[in-house]
């Protein structure tokens, strides 16, 4: 987000509510049930997350989040009880789904302009944190900790949920050796003759075993 310039009232509440999404790879309804006693805004920082079926859990804030949702409380919340949420709208109240929907589509039109692919792209909330578990793995993160840091009950979950970028695919075929092949005069090195000697030997030895592995079978029998 280093293109956002925020100078309005609005301005630093949506900043604070997008970088808060793409941090904690949150779902949109744990951020709105997001309350202030929720968050901690002293080291360690850290915001707990109200999930599916209630359960909860701690994730780590970015200095650079905390700076964000300090500037925006000073402008939204100068009196605010800890019970109060943390992002509510022009008129007070907490804000909804549809107006965090509203705001990302608003945002991604808007990034539209300087990034011309976002076009193409149907962009949400959950691709914010579609986005925050591909960066996890893309850190060189375990699995298991995307799965605990999106809350999901299940790492099969996680597995189905992250997509492997061509970034990645490109790493993976960097790390394999190319087969070393000759070409030219001869034949290539896995088809001489040794080499399809030692080929037919270990098929043979392999049908022995099998062999003596069913007559000892059926002895015992």
């Amino acid at each position: 987000m280093r293109f956002w310039k925020a100078s309005t009232r609005k301005g630093f509440r949506d900043y604070a509510l997008l970088l808060l999404l793409y941090n904690t790879g949150a779902r949109v309804q744990e951020i709105v049930d997001l309350n202030l006693a929720d968050l901690r805004l002293q080291t360690p920082f850290q915001a707990k997350l109200t999930g599916k079926r209630k359960k909860e859990r701690l994730c780590p804030l970015w200095p650079e989040s905390v700076a964000a949702l300090e500037k925006y409380f000073t402008l939204w919340h100068p009196d605010a009880s800890q019970e109060s949420p943390v992002f509510v709208n022009s008129n007070g109240r907490r804000i909804t789904r549809f107006g965090i929907r509203y705001l990302v589509r608003k945002y991604a039109a808007q990034a539209a302009q300087i990034c011309p692919t976002v076009k193409s792209k149907k962009i949400s909330p959950h691709t914010l944190r579609h986005t925050t578990a591909l960066h996890l793995l893309q850190s060189g993160n375990d699995i298991s900790v995307v799965k605990d840091w999106l809350g999901h009950a299940d790492v099969n979950t996680t597995h189905g949920y992250v997509e492997i970028d061509m970034k990645m695919k490109r790493r993976a075929l960097e790390a394999c050796e190319p087969p070393q092949v000759k070409t030219g005069k001869g034949d290539p090195k896995w088809m001489k003759p040794s080499i399809l000697q030692w080929l037919d030997q270990l098929s043979e030895s392999a049908k022995n075993n099998v062999q003596y592995s069913t007559g000892s079978t059926n002895e015992k029998a």
